[in-house]
């Protein structure tokens, strides 16, 4: 999966259930065709809600991704991965500015 619908896909994971329309909206227009791929690929699945849909992950997404099939402990499993990644890419950045000083 190219880096566009990896990000789009982290982005409903994380504010399931959301309307397509606000992915849209800060994801720009080629969430569309990300949404479409997630899909068929059975990550995510939707719920007609007037003119839009309601985004949300499917168990196939949880499995995948070892995560929870509880929406709520999955949105916290995947902060704490996120928050996880924050710090490790902070550390490395901190060595890497030591070693550039030294």
């Amino acid at each position: 999966m190219t880096p566009g619908p990896l990000r789009t896909l982290s982005f409903i994971a994380l504010r399931q259930p959301i309307p397509q329309s606000h992915v849209v909206r800060v994801r720009g227009k080629l969430a569309y065709h990300h949404v479409k791929q997630l899909k068929e690929m059975d990550l995510i699945s939707y719920d007609k809600i007037g003119r839009s849909r309601l985004l949300r992950t499917t168990i196939t997404f949880a499995d995948y991704f070892n995560l929870n099939h509880d929406p709520l402990i999955l949105k916290k499993e995947l902060k704490n991965v996120l928050d996880l990644t924050t710090q490790v890419q902070s550390q490395r950045a901190q060595a890497s500015d030591s070693s550039e000083q030294s």
